[in-house]
This record gives C-alpha cells, structure tokens and sequence, in this order.
C-alpha cells in the first residue's frame, strides 16, 4: 500500500457500538447527504460493527461498478439473496455460470422483442382507466403496484396465467420482497422472514406447475413464458426448471421493487410541475390520438419527453437509493485505504443531487438530458438508477417502455391532481412515496376524434426507421 493513502474521513455523532445504524434506518438519505456535505464525496461511517465507505459521484460510481467481481464483491453484500432465491443462482453464481444465466435473459429484453410487450403494457393500464371509471380518487402505490405486477404476470407468464392468479400475485410478491434484508441476521425468525419464505414456497409450487403446464401444452406462438420453458444455455444444455423459476421471479421482484415506486414518484412529479405536464400531454395526443386506439412500440418509443421526464424522476428519485459492495481486498482508491470486509456504499439518492454533476440539482428540469440542448448532462455513471456495469438492471428497457406507457395513458384520459403532500417512506426500506398519496381524478373532456401520428410518415421525415431511437439502452 502506497504510504500516502489515508483512512476516509469518519462521520462524527455516532453511538457507541451502534454507530450511526439507528440514523441510518430513520432517514439513510438525510444521513449519507449530512455525511457528503461534512466529509466530500469520500467519507466512513459505522453501522453497529459494519465500516461503511461511501463514495459519491460520477468517478466514484465508474470505479465501483468496474471493480464490482474484482475488488468488490456483490456476492457477500446482499446476504438475503440467498435466502430469497439460492447459493449459486445468478449474483451469487460463478462469474462463468452468472454470464450464462444472464444470456437467457437478456435476449428477451432487446428492441426486437419489446415490440411484443407494448400492447401488454397497454391492456393493462387501459384496465386500470376501465376500473378507475370517469372521475374519483386512488393512492399510487396500492393502485400502481398491482398493475405493475399485473403487466410483469401477463408479460412473463401469460394472459391466463395473470387471469388465472389475479391480484393474489401481487400479495404474494409483498411477503416474498419482505426477505430483503440487510442488517438483522437472516436466521432470526422474525415475522417478515417467515412469511417471505411462506410465499417462497408458493411461489415456486406455482411457477413449478406451469411449467408443467406449458410443457403439457405449448403455447403456439410462443410467448415470453414458452420461450422459457423450451430455452437452453448458449451451449445447448436444457435449463433446471428451478433456474427459470429463480429467473422468473428475478425479473417480477427486482421490476416490482423498483418500477411501483419509481412510475410513482414519475406521476408526482408531472402533477407538481404543470408547464411539463402540458408538454408531455401535448406530446402524447400528438402521437396516440384519441382514447382507446391502442398503442404501438413506434408511438412508445417516439414519446421523447416521456423519456426525458422518467430519467429526470430516476435523477431526483432513485427507488435504489444505496447500492451495496463488499471489498474482497485491501485496496486504494482517490488516496484512501479501504480494507478487506469493508463495505462500500454508492448512493444515486445524493450524488444524483450533487451540484457539480447537475446545475440546480434540487429543479425539476427533464431537458437537462435533452441531447439537443447544449448543457444537456450525459456524463457515463452521472445517473445510475437502474444500476451500472455488467450487473445493471437487466430489465431497464422494459422497465422504462411499461412507465411511458401507463403514464401516457393516465395522461390521456385524465385531468389529475394531488391531494396529499408527498414524502418518502420513513426508514431505511424501499424509497417508495409514504401512504397516503392520493391523486385526484376526472376524465377530459376535450376533444375526442383526433386521431393519431402518422409514425411512418414521422420516421421518414427523420431520415430512419423510428424504432432505431430505442436501441440497446
């Protein structure tokens, strides 16, 4: 070790021997911001006998994510994975097999196969306009998450496995993500644990038995699900039934987790900032026309300022608002020891609001990645929501066209306002908007025989095919 490294900077106001764990699980946020504000980008701190090594920005972000399987290990720093899923299955496999599981996956989320997925996304959301009717009230999280969760059933397992289950897999979902824990030692059987491995257990006798099903009676043409079952290893081995279920839950829990919450925070921020929400509807009548016309992927992709407005939401708020490592080594980094079993902690809930990275952090301003705007901020790892490197989310794509259409809808049908001040769940859980958060609603009135954009017509005035913007994102 080179003889200049230094120790991080150490947050100050711990307790003993808890350190700064009861603060962290009050507000982590307001903590780890305390901490950048006292300390810079760099600085530790204690959770009972755990040394935390935050590191904050851009640079930081960039070293973690690369060094993640190397210095780093993401293995040892989400120990309920284990419990929620198994010991060799996908984070916690061998680099060699995680790469192999990993090439199942990410082929059913390339531009050639989201083209299936929009009209799925939009039956649902236009399920929800059907349920919501013409004018009243509803709560974002327990109205959005369940067609969150409806929308990932019917596009992973089926229309009739989503008819089959109903909401029923959404109260499943919630016992099962109670497993997520990072302090407490997973062996205590506590309430939340009991119950997550309960709906473990179902889970799996579920999935177990349609697959069964599936293979019984294939379904022709094949969806998401079939392809599935019928799927092997790029070298031709057939797939465990146990990995595909592992991989099916992966998918619903990791896009559950994060996708309620962050089209939630998305919806608030278009109600509080009106100038927007009249740019997004002006974009969103242009393309898709009247009600109840359907959506394609070409009029999905081409909403531009949804785009734009979903990644400003992601900026301000990050539903993973810490990311987790485990240093497998003694190394240095920016001239600071970290030693092995240290944990590093990045966290997009602050360096996302770091003024040098982002001009008036705390605005809401979705041109800000505008890349036709001169300022635009594009800077690799300035946002990092969805994760980064070789373990960023799988599903970001589908993530983000299932946002764009649920709140593109909402918008078209629907004048709406908040009635609750919103706020961030209190503790140390997942960042979803606290409940109550209550929108209220009434259909539009306006004008309703417009009809939609010509996309072909749109495409070749752009000079290339429209679909080509999406891309590998």
């Amino acid at each position: 070790m080179s003889a200049i490294a230094v120790e991080p900077p150490v947050l100050d106001g711990g307790l003993p021997l808890l350190g700064h764990l009861t603060s962290f699980f009050r507000d982590p946020v307001a903590l780890l911001r305390g901490g950048y504000e006292k300390l810079g980008p760099i600085y530790s701190f204690r959770m009972g006998g755990r040394k935390m090594v935050v590191m904050l920005g851009p640079e930081n972000n960039r070293f973690v994510f690369q060094e993640t399987d190397k210095l780093l290990s993401v293995r040892e720093s989400m120990p309920f994975f284990h419990k929620m899923f198994s010991d060799d299955f996908y984070l916690f496999a061998e680099m060699d097999e995680y790469l192999r599981q990993r090439a199942v996956i990410m082929p059913r989320f390339k531009a050639s196969a989201m083209k299936n997925y929009v009209p799925v996304m939009a039956h649902e959301a236009e399920g929800l306009v059907a349920e919501l009717g013409d004018s009243g009230e509803f709560d974002l999280i327990p109205t959005l998450g369940p067609v969150v969760m409806d929308i990932a059933a019917h596009a992973f397992m089926g229309s009739d496995f989503k008819q089959k289950l109903g909401h029923q897999f959404f109260d499943l979902f919630r016992d099962f993500s109670g497993g997520m824990e990072f302090v407490l030692p997973l062996w205590l059987p506590t309430k939340k644990m009991r119950r997550s491995q309960a709906a473990k257990r179902k889970l799996h006798r579920i999935l177990g038995e349609w697959i069964a099903e599936r293979r019984a009676r294939p379904l022709d043409p094949p969806d998401f699900f079939q392809d599935m079952v019928a799927a092997t290893y790029p070298d031709g081995t057939p797939i465990p039934d146990e990995l595909i279920i592992n991989l099916i839950l992966l998918l619903v829990w990791a896009g559950h987790e994060t996708t309620a919450g962050q089209v939630s925070w998305a919806l608030i921020d278009i109600l509080q900032n009106a100038d927007y929400r009249r740019t997004l509807r002006e974009e969103v009548d242009h393309l898709l026309g009247a009600p109840g016309q359907g959506m394609t992927w070409e009029q999905a992709i081409a909403m531009q300022k949804m785009d734009l407005t979903l990644r400003e939401t992601e900026r301000l708020h990050p539903v993973a608002f810490t990311m987790i490592r485990k240093a497998a080594a003694d190394f240095e980094h920016d001239g600071y020891r970290v030693h092995k079993g240290d944990w590093v902690l990045l966290a997009p809930s602050v360096s996302h609001r770091m003024a040098e990275v982002f001009a008036h952090p705390d605005s809401y301003d979705p041109q800000r990645f505008d890349t036709e705007r001169s300022d635009a901020k594009m800077e690799s790892s300035s946002l990092i929501g969805f994760g980064g490197g070789v373990h960023r989310c799988a599903g970001v794509n589908f993530a983000r066209m299932e946002m764009k259409v649920l709140l593109a809808i909402l918008l078209q049908h629907y004048d709406m306002e908040l009635i609750d001040t919103p706020r961030p769940i209190a503790g140390a859980g997942t960042y979803w908007p606290a409940q109550p958060c209550r929108v209220r609603y009434a259909r539009r009135r306006g004008d309703v025989s417009r009809a939609p954009a010509d996309m072909a017509a749109m495409a070749a005035a752009a000079g290339c095919p429209a679909h080509q913007k999406e891309g590998n994102d």
